[in-house]
């Protein structure tokens, strides 16, 4: 079969055809990488010269790229210069928006705005003018499956929630970061299948469960750390098919049933006072290794993987095969380097917030995209090309139309000239990131102060922390009712000032009602605040060479260096010798 781009496979050919396994150093930390076999076969499969940073370099741009954290501002609406739009944009962001109604509707399109190609000029400078003329969405959102459901951002079949971000097939979930098939809930993370849950993390087909993380198919239990298949349980961890145990001791259920009786959570004092005493407690809890490690994985390197085949340095996803260096992926394969994508993912490289999508490369907001690279929000488009908001385009370079024979002629010598350049083959930079960088998660996993993120050429955006108290009642922590019962409808009317941050927040109706019929007390910190520490908590995806605590086995584990000092972690035989 005839090549469409024979000059730059010639090219690349020359740079990948005789690669071997070798040590390279990082451009961006100057760090001394591995690359591997594995690795090499991807490029030649992918079609993708070798990367010049790291993986830890390259997963970072990819977590910065974007805001999905749950941070919104309002800023002006391009197509409506008059009115102001709640967006993930901060307001002084050079990038133009449209507000989400607009921005899905057929009154413009993507083609409206092109640039023309000057092949004297670097390749993604002219693709980040584009990127400039271009609108954006307000928010990264799938728009259609998604009712009533403000503040969401890259949610997918979501019905009735509120400031959610990463979801699917969830209803009546509200301040949650990838929540899937869930419903009536508050504050998860990374949990799937449940049902009436509070403060959830990293949990899977639970129901009436509160303050509980790594807990699988448990109910009505509160406190609990690595449960499976427990009922009625306070404060446990480690525990297995077991049913009325409070601090992991086995009561009858009458005892049980008086004991939890006297505990009032809804009083913040007294749930304070159990979070503080759980907290200890749990340090006695054997931890294994990785948070997860599904005995159905077949060869897999990595953490929190379920039904994985050959996976390697893969974090926190399902359906998966023949990955590497990915994070937050469900049902793909054959990728590399991917984030926040599925379902139906395959052959594609470097690529951020994607669903059905094969040989996509260096792209970020795609949805049924098919031979892209280099594009932004590329809705049911094939065979594009440095192309930023198109819908059902086929042939287009920097947003201007071509037929079959000129693209891939055009695109044999874009391609070709990017090689030589050592331009082509990795995701934008962030000096073209959409976001500021303390607005995205790499803040989370890679912290860097405002002088490091501007030495490096990166956004940085002052968040402003004036209140606008026009119109609305200010009330402060300690004037809120410390028990849920002695709280009125009127707490609705009123806006919380956050005792951490010092932001204003409100209270929903639906938020109301759950905290009254799980009789938990209001929140005092801002959801955003809440949201964070629970992601700062989450072990990152990392891996840290380390030994059994009881074998002296050598292990890899995702817990970090100072909680390693902190907990107990066994070998995954040491840990079932002693849990299972």
């Amino acid at each position: 079969m005839n090549s469409k781009t024979p000059k730059f496979d010639e090219a690349l050919d020359k740079i990948i055809s005789g690669l071997g396994p070798h040590f390279k150093n990082c451009d961006e930390c100057t760090t001394n990488f591995e690359i591997f076999q594995e690795d090499i076969e991807f490029y030649r499969k992918l079609r993708i010269p070798p990367p010049k940073i790291c993986p830890d370099c390259r997963m970072q741009r990819r977590f910065g790229f974007y805001n999905n954290i749950l941070k919104f501002y309002k800023k002006e609406c391009f197509a409506h210069p008059e009115e102001k739009v709640i967006s993930t944009f901060f307001p002084e962001s050079h990038y133009k928006i449209f507000d989400l109604n607009y921005w899905w509707s057929d009154k413009w399109g993507g083609e409206d705005y092109k640039v023309d190609y000057n092949p004297n000029n670097n390749f993604l400078d002219q693709f980040q003018e584009l990127s400039l003329k271009v609108p954006h969405p307000a928010i990264t959102h799938y728009w259609k499956g998604v009712v009533n459901s403000p503040y969401t951002i890259s949610a997918i079949s979501t019905k009735n929630c509120y400031f959610s971000s990463v979801t699917g097939s969830i209803e009546n979930v509200h301040y949650s970061y990838w929540a899937i098939e869930s419903k009536d809930s508050l504050d998860l993370l990374n949990t799937d299948g449940s049902e009436n849950c509070y403060e959830s993390v990293q949990c899977h087909k639970c129901y009436n469960c509160k303050f509980c993380r790594l807990c699988v198919e448990c109910l009505d239990s509160s406190f609990m750390l690595d449960c499976k298949n427990c009922s009625n349980c306070f404060g446990c961890f480690n525990l297995r098919n077991k049913q009325y145990y409070f601090l992991n001791e086995k009561l009858s259920k009458e005892e049980y049933l008086k004991k939890i009786s006297e505990i009032n959570l809804g009083d913040r004092n007294i749930l304070n006072e159990y979070k503080d005493r759980f907290k200890e407690f749990s340090k006695q809890a054997i931890r294994k290794p990785l948070i997860s490690n599904d005995s159905k994985n077949i060869n897999c390197t990595g953490d929190s993987i379920r039904l994985g085949k050959n996976c390697y340095w893969v974090f926190r996803g399902w359906n998966l095969e023949n990955l590497r260096y990915c994070q937050d992926v469900a049902l793909a394969k054959d990728s590399m380097d991917v984030y926040l994508v599925g379902p139906n993912i395959e052959l594609s490289y470097e690529i951020t917030e994607a669903v059905n999508c094969s040989n996509v490369k260096f792209s970020y907001f795609i949805k049924n995209g098919l031979n892209l690279e280099y594009c932004l929000e590329c809705h049911d488009c094939k065979n594009c090309f440095g192309c930023v908001g198109l819908r059902s385009k086929n042939f287009y370079i920097l947003n201007r139309a071509y037929t079959e024979i000129e693209y891939w002629d055009k695109i044999d010598e874009i391609k070709t000239k990017m090689l030589e350049k050592e331009e082509y083959g990795q995701f934008f930079p962030l000096t073209k990131a959409l976001h500021a960088y303390n607005d995205t998660y790499a803040m989370i996993e890679f912290p860097l102060s405002k002088e490091e993120v501007e030495q490096r050429g990166w956004q940085w955006h002052e968040t402003d922390n004036k209140i606008d108290t026009q119109n609305i009642q200010l009330i402060y922590t300690k004037d809120i009712p410390v028990d849920i019962k002695d709280v009125q409808d009127d707490i609705l009317e009123k806006a919380i000032i956050c005792e951490v941050s010092g932001k204003p927040f409100r209270i929903i109706k639906a938020e109301l009602d759950f905290y009254r019929k799980n009789n938990l007390p209001i929140p005092t910190r801002h959801p955003y605040e809440r949201m964070v520490e629970r992601l700062k908590n989450r072990n990152p995806s990392k891996l840290w060479k380390s030994n059994c605590q009881k074998c002296q086995k050598d292990i890899f584990t995702s817990y970090s260096p100072d909680k390693q000092k902190v907990f107990k972690i066994y070998c995954e035989s040491c840990y079932n010798a002693e849990v299972v």
